[in-house]
């Protein structure tokens, strides 16, 4: 009698497959049931369900489900040392640099080890290795990537945090390169970066935008920066204001796209020195941090104030990932921002997710029991 070969689970019609993931009651239970095989993947992709919202993962590799979950352990996110900007990819250490993957897929790419910078000048293709030596010499220690986005499958690009010298350089390489190129330029210090509608924006701390023109080297196939144009001036002076009794209000900015608009967001944040230290802050009043959103208009080169963001749309902010979502009403409202509180300006403050309103200037806590305490590894999303 002839063997015979049981049926697999991923041998389940796709049609099938979509049926029982739509009866399933929480995004975390579809984010398990597309981890199964491709064939679900691809039924949690075209299965007639609500989109996914983003969901939390904090530094532990504990995930959060929006709009409410049970916590679960996602286990291709531990061991991530930061998000990337675009897509799904987390980043991770490795022995001999740094590489990208994606938790859903498993796909990586390898990035350079950011010790791999080579420093040029702008439209100077040759980079000048001896100028690099002394610049790190003179560091005492590596740069920060402060954010990474995912281009294209061949452009990867990076704002780098010098720290000692209160400078950022934008640094761009082909995935799998050997090194980073990293360009001079003469501006203030760059707080974010997007890829938008092809081409490479920068935001400077006071709020300048830049658009970054890359050029590739024929021969190596190496990305680098040939022009940094100015193409929207700022909207706010200063990007931090002191106040009497060691009170300040800091500025942190983000970058989105939105329906093909790019958005320019600005939060303020009401903060207390500790015995008037820079370096150790708290928290004065949390539930007054404000938000405003600006729309890129590039025929006027001026930020347009934007007073909604539709009904149907959410921001979802974190220093290193920003997406804009299409939501569900049965869900969850729209015209909101999800951020987190604790963004990376204090190491002693512990963090939470919050929620703004744009429609009143109302803030709420996403997620009531649910608080982590910051550290080198940062919290981000993750859009299934």
């Amino acid at each position: 009698m002839a063997e015979t070969t049981g049926s697999s689970w991923s041998d389940i019609p796709v049609e099938l497959a979509g049926l029982v993931l739509g009866r399933l009651p929480a995004h975390v239970d579809r984010v398990r049931f597309a981890a199964v095989c491709p064939q679900w993947r691809a039924a949690a992709r075209q299965g007639n369900v609500p989109p996914p919202m983003p969901m939390l993962l904090l530094p532990d590799a504990t995930v959060y489900s929006l709009p409410g979950s049970e916590p679960f352990h996602f286990s291709a996110c531990t061991g991530y040392t930061g998000a990337c900007g675009t897509g799904n990819w987390l980043v991770f250490s490795g022995e001999d640099g740094c590489f990208l993957r994606d938790p859903f897929t498993n796909e990586t790419v390898t990035v350079p080890a950011l010790s791999r910078v080579r420093l040029q000048r702008v439209g100077d293709e040759s980079g000048d290795k001896a100028e690099y030596e002394r610049f790190v010499v003179g560091e005492g220690k590596l740069p920060d990537a402060h954010k990474i986005i995912f281009c294209s499958p061949h452009l990867i690009a990076a704002i780098f945090n010098y720290r000692s010298r209160l400078i950022t350089r934008i640094a761009v390489c082909q995935p799998g390169a050997s090194s980073w190129w990293s360009v001079l330029v003469n501006a203030p210090q760059f707080v974010d970066i997007v890829f938008h509608q092809g081409k490479l924006y920068g935001l400077n701390c006071i709020d300048t935008l830049f658009a970054v023109d890359i050029s590739v080297d024929h021969s190596t196939g190496d990305p680098w920066v040939s022009q940094i144009q100015q193409v929207i001036s700022s909207v706010h002076t200063c990007h931090t204001i002191f106040l009497p009794d060691g009170v300040l209000i800091l500025r942190v900015d983000y970058l989105v796209e939105s329906r093909g608009a790019l958005l320019f967001v600005c939060r303020e944040i009401d903060l207390r020195l500790k015995g008037r230290n820079r370096d150790k802050i708290e928290v004065l009043e949390a539930e007054r941090s404000r938000f405003e959103v600006y729309e890129a208009n590039f025929g006027q080169s001026q930020w347009a104030r934007v007073r909604t963001l539709g009904d149907d749309q959410v921001l979802f902010l974190c220093r290193r990932f920003c997406r804009s979502v299409n939501i569900s009403h049965n869900e969850m409202s729209g015209d909101r921002i999800f951020f987190m509180d604790n963004d990376g300006y204090s190491k002693e403050a512990s963090s939470t997710c919050s929620v703004y309103d744009m429609r009143d200037g109302k803030m709420s806590t996403a997620l009531p029991m649910v608080s982590w305490k910051p550290g080198t590894v940062f919290a981000t999303w993750l859009l299934p």
